[in-house]
């Protein structure tokens, strides 16, 4: 087994997997689904996107749980062929004070009606604040329910445990107690969310999640490296080629539709900007002299008639803009999968992030762990 596949691409590698009874292409971007009233779903458009949804999300809404339960999640979302992975909504559970309540074969029932192709296990984060004993009593109930789902996730639904950590000797030691339990082709790190949403803009947060990836990616390679690793809730796409380098094969993110009702639109190589000083989220404006996208929205428009559309209020301006952040999402993975192809993807790291203000530092830090890698 190789310990990293080249000097060029970083941990990234192209890979084709088998789940449930599908080819699973990767590296890929999920783009986290909620259920809520005029949520466009840009599947149905763009190709090749693959959907993450939230258990806790469909739990809250008994017509829905019943729905999907009758008809299954692909019928329910008009997907055709696309990967569903359902999270299991721990995060949301224990940020609402909920997750020691929930019963995860609650979850599990949940994730087998629908018949999703990837089930997460109901997993507890570790926030940074916990005291020992809640993070080991977390941990160990979190381990409990790898062993449910190992147990009781059928009809070749593929299960995927959620490693947590603050260190990279707890990645280490949750991993090495998760391989015990079972064989996954899919592992997850999770609670890395409210790390990066810590008030602070200094990109050194970002270092220890690195550190983390890295380190759940050769711990995998010691076990089988063809077993796919997911991160969840990178936000920005540029992050996202940071943990492709780093050994990630599938990332998530919600900030496509999250950005998008803030009047934010993305631009590569640049990032998040407003169309609107209705938002609050971000001080700095899109630069249309920049401009230049060929998604479903925008695709051969006047630049003045793209400008209209995103700054549109109500339903139709926030479905453009959450349409085109897909789309800009995706064409960016699409980039990466080529490169990745030629051997080139820290080029193309360098290219779009090598100048950015926030993304260059941690740029510069992951590729200096990786050359300790080699």
């Amino acid at each position: 087994m190789s310990n990293i596949s080249n000097q060029s691409n970083g941990f990234a590698k192209q890979q084709t997997t088998k789940i449930h009874a599908k080819d699973f292409d990767t590296p890929t971007m999920m783009l986290t689904y909620s259920f809520r009233l005029n949520n466009p779903r840009p599947w149905k458009k763009i190709p090749n996107c693959s959907v993450m949804t939230n258990a806790y999300d469909i739990l809250q809404n008994g017509r829905l749980e019943n729905r999907i339960k009758t008809k299954g999640i692909h019928s329910e979302l008009e997907l055709n062929g696309e990967i569903c992975a359902m999270d299991s909504g721990g995060f949301q559970f224990i940020s609402r004070g909920e997750g020691e309540k929930i019963d995860p074969l609650k979850v599990i029932e949940l994730q087998n009606q629908s018949d999703v192709d990837i089930a997460v296990c109901l997993d507890y984060p570790i926030l940074q604040d916990f005291s020992q004993n809640k993070i080991e009593k977390l941990t160990q109930q979190s381990l409990e329910n790898i062993k449910l789902s190992n147990q009781h996730i059928k009809n070749g639904i593929e299960v995927m445990p959620v490693l947590h950590g603050r260190t990279t000797d707890e990645i280490r030691s949750f991993q090495n107690q998760v391989k015990k339990i079972g064989d996954f082709k899919i592992w997850g790190i999770g609670g890395l969310v409210p790390q990066m949403k810590q008030s602070s803009t200094s990109h050194k947060r970002y270092f220890s999640i690195i550190d983390r990836v890295i380190e759940a990616r050769k711990g995998l390679n010691k076990i089988d490296d063809n077993i796919l690793l997911h991160i969840f809730g990178v936000g920005s796409p540029l992050a996202g080629l940071l943990f492709l380098l780093s050994g990630a094969d599938s990332i998530e993110s919600i900030s496509w539709i999250m950005n998008a009702k803030y009047f934010l639109v993305y631009q590569d190589k640049i990032g998040a900007r407003k169309v609107s000083n209705k938002t609050t989220l971000c001080t700095t404006s899109v630069k249309w002299d920049e401009y230049n996208c060929t998604c479903p929205i925008c695709d051969n428009l006047d630049l003045s008639v793209i400008e209209e559309k995103m700054k549109a209020s109500g339903n139709i301006g926030f479905q453009n803009r959450a349409m085109h952040n897909a789309y800009v999402y995706q064409k960016i993975l699409v980039e990466a999968k080529e490169a990745i192809n030629e051997n080139r993807l820290v080029e193309l790291c360098k290219e779009k992030l090598g100048h950015h203000r926030f993304f260059k530092g941690i740029l510069n830090y992951t590729l200096k762990k990786l050359e300790n890698c080699l």
